[in-house]
């Protein structure tokens, strides 16, 4: 997803007219609504830019689909449901949920090999993304359930999206979501 504050208003004005002949769908990399965590991870923006920015591409009519991050660096579960609550107030008309991996030459995995950070666990991020779809209104539609990396440093469970898919739908299957 795109970065707010990269979205400039001749962006916008842009895509609004391009909207007019396609269909535009217009990606933000929302991650999370908490500013400390978005300075922890070097976005260069707080959630209100973010708010401005959703506000300004909804007032134009375009679609947005949100991405969030769960397992970010001192979030806890109440606070990814949170950002996904926050997330819905604005409006938005698909999301994209992505679990936080770790992949090679990054800061993050630096301070992963220190013992500086633990990636969230599987049963955590399935537990979470269940409470958050039953979260979603009817209207918002689920792009992503879940993402890994080539270069992947952990968590290990994020190596095969086949087998994450599999725990994935049996998770909704045995909450009775029917997606």
């Amino acid at each position: 997803g795109t970065r707010t504050d990269s979205i400039t208003d001749e962006i916008l004005d842009y895509l609004e007219e391009l909207n007019k002949t396609n269909e535009i769908w217009v990606e933000y990399g929302i991650q999370t609504i908490y500013d400390n965590t978005l300075e922890k991870i070097n976005r260069g923006h707080d959630f209100q830019n973010v708010v401005e920015t959703i506000t300004k591409t909804k007032k134009l009519n375009l679609n947005v689909c949100a991405h969030l991050i769960f397992g970010l660096p001192g979030e806890s579960q109440s606070d990814m449901l949170k950002s996904v609550k926050d997330t819905i107030a604005l409006n938005i008309d698909s999301i994209k949920f992505h679990p936080l991996y770790v992949t090679e030459n990054t800061l993050l995995a630096i301070e992963y090999k220190k013992g500086n950070f633990t990636p969230i666990d599987e049963q955590t991020y399935i537990d979470t993304l269940i409470k958050a779809i039953k979260m979603l209104p009817e209207n918002i539609s689920i792009q992503r359930m879940t993402a890994g990396s080539e270069n992947l440093l952990a968590p290990e469970w994020c190596r095969f999206k086949s087998t994450q898919m599999s725990h994935i739908h049996r998770a909704l299957r045995d909450a009775g979501i029917k997606l």
